[in-house]
């Protein structure tokens, strides 16, 4: 999925960008943050019940590619998750 702005990617091209998510000391990327945080947990199984309710599994390009009839709900799912995790003031 290549480089983002989120701080994990940045922090590498960025001076002064802290790359370290406050909640869990990992580099703030796009897989930490919305596969792997532990932090988040809880938040997540929303976002991993809509993709496995259209057959995929949760994954880095179904959460941000979801393919015909799945992308609505996955992306209704994915904005639900990044506010209930209060993060999109690092995205």
């Amino acid at each position: 999925m290549g480089t983002t702005l989120l701080p994990g990617g940045a922090g590498k091209y960025v001076l002064c960008v802290d790359p370290a998510y406050p909640g869990c000391q990992e580099s703030l990327t796009a897989p930490h943050m919305l596969l792997h945080c532990p932090n988040h947990k809880a938040q997540r199984d929303h976002l991993e019940a809509a993709l496995h309710s259209h057959g995929l599994v949760l994954n880095l390009s179904n959460v941000l590619d979801p393919k015909g009839a799945a992308s609505g709900p996955v992306f209704s799912a994915l904005a639900k998750y990044l506010l209930d995790c209060q993060i999109t003031d690092k995205i």
